[in-house]
């Protein structure tokens, strides 16, 4: 049998300090004998793993009484909340939210800063002003800073990872380059539509599901697919396309939006569901709604809805309908048990989700009702802005090792 060189060893253990790292997250109090079970990992392995991850603060040691023994106590294991911390940021086209936790998960401190049109424009000096001025508010709580992790809500460039669009607005931005002045500690840039599915397929509402489809429904329209834990994307690819998948005819409305566009172009999915499109149905038909931004137009669209206005709910229905459509094409080719939702259009959720899984059972019931019977859109357990997010980041970077890299040598 060849021999492994060390420098094939190290990502191997790193690997495997992850995996650990990931079971005592999930089992707390863990012993080592359980953990060596369920990692199929030898004892001693185990030992040596959980010694360098308690050497380093990133687990402790906790007695652990057992109920059935009058014996000595046994020793779990626990993600250590007394050292390393974490500094998460989420950037939207209005507001630039950070958080301080603990590797646990537990806030220290949180600010969120709001950003106008005008910040826009030079929005690496007003980044940077506010995380100038979150830090230094933190100075007396900020201290062993494991790293700096933003999630963006817009597009990163598959290559060079630079920021590309933020909401709707261009922008061309190096996000690693602008903050590493200001950390030691590495730098995590992560689109949105990537943490979110991380966060809610590892912690979230579909973390016992096997088969998941996850879309995000906004100015743009992202798209995923999970099997059994994995994305069934390329590793550099994090979201799929099906923005010109075409929507057939469904409501007089669909001719309204676009009536320049040839029918081709016209009943794509992108140009009869997204902000943009929806936009000029609010425009038609609310010609004095005052509003420039989509996401106020489309925010002015649920509240109409949930009152019962008549157009806003046709809007929205036009909305639900379209999307159930896709869904039904997606749920048949990839089998999937559940649709994790996250949209601007649930605003009007009771309304909207509601609309969308009668229709999606509608399309589905001829097929096999058997086979999909149980098929489901849902929501996510977290909020868009929920700190858990942004963390999810961190979470994966230490799961696969490749975070672990920075604090551990071998």
């Amino acid at each position: 049998m060849p021999k492994i060189r060390k420098e094939e060893k190290f990502p191997l253990r790193l690997k495997q300090l992850g995996k650990v790292y990931r079971l005592v997250e999930q089992f707390d109090e863990i012993s080592r004998i359980d953990l060596s079970k369920l990692s199929s990992f030898a004892p001693a392995t185990i030992t040596s793993l959980t010694r360098i991850l308690i050497d380093k603060k990133f687990l402790i040691e906790r007695e652990v009484q057992n109920t059935e023994s009058r014996g000595r106590p046994a020793i779990g294991l626990c993600v250590s909340p007394f050292y390393w911390q974490s500094l998460c940021a989420m950037l939207v086209e209005n507001r630039f939210e950070l958080t301080l936790t603990e590797l646990n998960g537990n806030k220290i401190k949180r600010a969120s800063y709001p950003l106008s049109k005008d910040d826009l424009k030079q929005l690496d000096r007003v980044l940077v002003h506010y995380l100038i001025t979150f830090m230094n508010d933190s100075a007396k709580s900020l201290q062993h800073l494991m790293t700096f992790s933003i999630a963006v809500r817009g597009e990163l460039d598959r290559k060079t990872q630079r920021l590309l669009k933020l909401g709707e607005y261009e922008v061309n931005l190096d996000l690693n380059t602008l903050f590493q002045p200001h950390f030691n500690a590495p730098i995590l840039v992560a689109e949105y539509f990537q943490t979110w599915q991380f966060a809610e397929a590892t912690l979230g509402n579909v973390i016992n599901c096997d088969n998941v489809l996850f879309i995000q429904l906004d100015d743009v329209i992202n798209f995923s697919v999970w099997s059994k834990g994995e994305l069934l994307t390329h590793k550099t690819h994090m979201r799929s396309r099906i923005d010109n998948m075409i929507v057939p005819k469904f409501n007089p409305l669909q001719d309204l939006i676009f009536p320049d566009l040839s029918s081709m172009q016209a009943y794509q999915l992108h140009n009869q569901i997204t902000h943009k499109a929806i936009a000029e149905l609010i425009d038609l038909f609310y010609p004095n709604n005052g509003f420039t931004d989509n996401n106020e137009k489309i925010a002015f669209l649920c509240e109409r809805a949930n009152l019962r206005d008549e157009i806003a709910l046709n809007i929205v229905y036009h909305v639900a309908d379209s999307l159930a459509y896709i869904l039904m094409n997606l749920v048949q080719i990839f089998s999937s048990e559940k649709i994790m939702l996250s949209s601007s259009f649930l605003g009007a959720k009771n309304l909207f989700l509601t609309r969308v899984n009668e229709t999606l059972r509608t399309h589905l019931a001829p097929i096999d009702y058997s086979t999909y019977a149980n098929v489901e859109v849902i929501v996510g357990k977290y909020e868009w802005n929920d700190p858990i997010i942004a963390a999810a980041g961190v979470k994966q970077g230490i799961y696969d090792g490749s975070l672990l890299a920075h604090f551990i040598d071998e």
